[in-house]
């Protein structure tokens, strides 16, 4: 009796969920409507049968929902309450490569649906093909491989659940001929584990992650570079921790909503001692920010408002991805200089390289449009550091721009 109570409950919780839901569906008729015709049209034939009118309208109909979807964050907390209260572990999502997968340790990741191994090899050449280039110039290039949400020495999936970072990770380091650091294993080996390094909702490290990452870095650039680096720097107990409770919901936490998964909170790490010097340019946006540490790399802005589909307090370290933004240390203007090739887990990651030299030159490929190889040639960095997650080496739009 007990269970069929529970799920008699259950059922008119969902009930009410999906009532809820068609509500709110319904609640723009007009963009509703818009949206149905747009799909419909898109997809019926010049001279429709019966049979084309009906599959044309139900694409009508899932745009239209889709659409309203997207409108109204309302629909997507309801749509993932509903998926949790059923208890489904991969949430199919509008885009085939967003469905959401609910691991077994709790936190979420993207999934790209029917998913196959890659092939990193072609990549793996450009990178060698570029740090050819580079090298033929004098100066060295260091690729360092990111861990991915989804440690390769724990296999947290769900059933059904099917990814390949890791497995096309180990074929690329295996082809890559340039300097390389794998980080996984100082992840899988840190206090806590690998996970403890991860938001739930988000697929990027925390700031702890970052700066665990820093460390081993900034340990390789000393050892194998010879950059002299403050030993304070790189001690942990240097900085100060400042956790902003349920602050975050995160890229994945946006597709299902809070009550799928909860929220994250924010934990930020800052220098004990921040000393003035500091400046952070953003040359496309005109900016230049100087002053302390914080005052040049931190966008307070992002911390001071709870908006969780909105909102996007990962983006409080730099501001966000630019096609290029230096940061240079003025105390130490005759210090090493390195050029970071990065992608987003460099949002955190960047304002503690930037402690381990003079001044750090930071390239997002993805939105960069001039030639990589003409800057390094041009400012002549004392080292090029490449630094990519596991999940990336099959990116061909963060490889490509290498060859140019």
């Amino acid at each position: 009796m007990r269970k069929q109570g529970r799920e008699t409950i259950a059922a008119v919780l969902l009930l009410f969920l999906l009532c809820c839901g068609m509500l709110l569906v319904f609640s723009h008729p007009g963009a509703l409507w818009d949206s149905f015709r747009s799909g419909y049209t898109a997809a019926r034939t010049a001279s429709p049968a019966l049979s084309d009118k009906l599959s044309a309208a139900v694409s009508g109909a899932e745009e239209a929902v889709d659409a309203a979807v997207s409108r109204c964050t309302g629909l997507i907390t309801l749509y993932g309450g509903v998926q949790r209260l059923i208890g489904c572990e991969i949430v199919r999502d509008a885009s085939r490569e967003n469905d959401v997968v609910r691991l077994k340790n709790g936190k979420l990741n993207f999934l790209a649906r029917d998913a196959a191994p890659g092939d990193p090899l072609a990549n793996a050449a450009l990178l060698n093909d570029f740090a050819g280039y580079a090298e033929g110039l004098d100066i060295p290039v260091l690729f360092v491989l990111a861990p991915q949400k989804i440690s390769k020495f724990d296999d947290c999936r769900p059933a059904g659940a099917v990814e390949y970072g890791n497995e096309n990770s180990d074929r690329f380091l295996t082809a890559i001929q340039t300097g390389r650091l794998d980080l996984r294993e100082a992840f899988r080996d840190a206090a806590g584990g690998h996970d403890a390094y991860f938001f739930k909702t988000d697929h990027h490290w925390t700031p702890e992650g970052a700066f665990l990452a820093f460390q081993q870095i900034a340990s390789r650039l000393e050892e194998a570079y010879g950059f002299p680096i403050d030993p304070q720097v790189t001690d942990r107990a240097q900085y100060r921790l400042t956790v902003y409770p349920r602050l975050f919901l995160g890229s994945q936490g946006k597709r299902v909503g809070p009550w799928y998964a909860g929220v994250d909170d924010f934990p930020l790490l800052l220098p004990q001692e921040e000393s003035d010097g500091w400046s952070f340019e953003i040359p496309h946006k005109g900016v230049t920010r100087s002053g302390s540490f914080s005052e040049a790399f931190l966008f307070r802005e992002m911390l001071e408002t709870v908006d969780y589909y909105g909102g996007n307090p990962y983006v409080a370290y730099t501001g966000g991805d630019y096609p290029l933004s230096i940061a240079r240390h003025q105390q130490d203007a005759g210090g090493r200089k390195i050029l970071l090739i990065r992608q987003s887990f460099s949002c955190t990651l960047a304002p503690f390289l930037a402690r381990a030299c003079a001044q750090l030159d930071i390239i997002d490929p993805r939105y960069y449009e001039d030639s990589i190889r003409e800057y390094v040639a041009r400012t002549r960095p004392d080292l090029v550091l490449v630094v990519y997650a596991a999940s990336d080496t099959c990116n061909d739009a963060l490889f490509e721009p290498l060859s140019r």
